[in-house]
C-alpha cells in the first residue's frame, strides 16, 4: 500500500489548540494505531527553536527561527500506509488540528536502495 504524509498546520497568531485537545490527540494516536495504519509521527516545538537555511551562489545564510510562506506553521506531521489518497484524506479529517488550520495529504516518495 502506498504512504502518506498528513501534515498539520495552523496560524499560532490567529488561533492555537483547543482547551483539552491533547486528549484528542491521544485518542487519534490510538485509533491510527489500533487500524494498522501507523507508519511514524512526530510533532515539532515552536517555529522560533528552528533554523531557516538557504544556500544561494555558494553562500549559506542561517536565520534563527523559521520563516513561514504564510502565516501558517508547521506543526507536525503522521504518516500513514493506506490504500490511496482517499483513505489518507478520512484520516487527515480526523487529525484535531484540522478544526482550526489545515491538514495537507502528500505521497510519499520511497527510494529503493
Amino acid at each position: 500500500m502506498p504512504k502518506f504524509a498528513l501534515i498539520y498546520q495552523y496560524d499560532p497568531a490567529a488561533t492555537g489548540p483547543a482547551e483539552g485537545e491533547v486528549s484528542d490527540w491521544f485518542a487519534y494516536d490510538k485509533e491510527v494505531r489500533d487500524a494498522g495504519v501507523f507508519v511514524y509521527e512526530a510533532g515539532f516545538h515552536e517555529a522560533s527553536a528552528g533554523r531557516t537555511v538557504s544556500v544561494r551562489d555558494a553562500a549559506t545564510v542561517v536565520d534563527d527561527g523559521v520563516t513561514p510562506t504564510s502565516g501558517d506553521i508547521v506543526a507536525g506531521l503522521y504518516v500513514v500506509d493506506v490504500a490511496d489518497i482517499n483513505a489518507a484524506t478520512s484520516w487527515a479529517e480526523k487529525i484535531p488540528t484540522a478544526g482550526y488550520g489545515s491538514v495537507d495529504v502528500r505521497p510519499v516518495v520511497e527510494y529503493g536502495g
